[in-house]
């Protein structure tokens, strides 16, 4: 059999050759830009990981916590949580109206239903709402289950506290005619999930309000 690159004579078809020859510069060269232009991009997405260099995108992939409507300030309870026994509950009553001995009469309300109360005092200023709730981040499910108890709008504010107390701020309205739910309303149901009222965030997306220079003690903290 005579080779392909050979004439029948046996001498070297010079002008296969010759395509072959170019045929393997093609290849190389083809094959040297991809090589080249694989290395570039990995240089370039080594860059772009480390922040030397900006991406080709502009917009992110994920949203920043920053771009949530900061209107929201209402944190939500733990997801599924259920209320707490209210022994396990410590709150401070505080009084934001001109009705004396409000504070204690609410206080002595939540006693009975075996909350642990702190301590009662005025606010110092006057509340026009109903009921307004302070608590920090380890006091977030104490504050909804307090919340269950009162027959009207309440107003849940998440400070930077510490410790789990939940002041309980009783205002105008509360005096004009506000109370307690009766401890064996349908809201009251132990198996009930706590819920919020309106749009809620997760704590670690809402700024907390500047929370109180001093705490009354809380006991149950220091049971932890």
């Amino acid at each position: 059999m005579v080779p392909v690159t050979e004439r029948a004579n046996g001498r070297p078809d010079a002008r296969r050759a010759q395509v072959r020859r170019h045929r393997r510069e093609r290849q190389i060269i083809v094959f040297g830009v991809l090589v080249i232009a694989l290395a570039f991009s990995a240089l370039f997405a080594a860059a772009v990981y480390k922040g030397d260099v900006e991406g080709p995108f502009s917009q992110a992939f994920v949203t920043p916590a920053g771009s949530y409507d900061a209107s929201v300030t209402l944190v939500c309870p733990p997801h599924g949580s259920t209320p707490m026994k209210a022994k396990n509950v410590a709150v401070r009553v505080l009084n934001g109206t001109d009705t004396n001995g409000l504070a204690g009469t609410v206080a002595g309300d939540l006693k009975n239903r075996n909350y642990k109360v702190v301590s009662t005092a005025n606010w110092g200023r006057t509340y026009d709402g109903f009921v307004r709730l302070y608590f920090g981040t380890d006091g977030i499910r104490q504050a909804y289950t307090v919340a269950r108890n009162f027959d009207g709008d309440v107003v849940m504010t998440y400070d930077n506290r510490e410790g789990s107390l939940v002041d309980v701020v009783l205002g105008s309205k509360y005096a004009d005619g506000g109370g307690l739910r009766s401890t064996l309303a349908p809201e009251l149901d132990m198996d009930l999930q706590l819920s919020a009222n309106a749009e809620c965030l997760p704590a670690t997306l809402v700024t907390p309000e500047p929370g109180p220079r001093t705490l009354p003690e809380n006991p149950l903290d220091k049971k932890k």
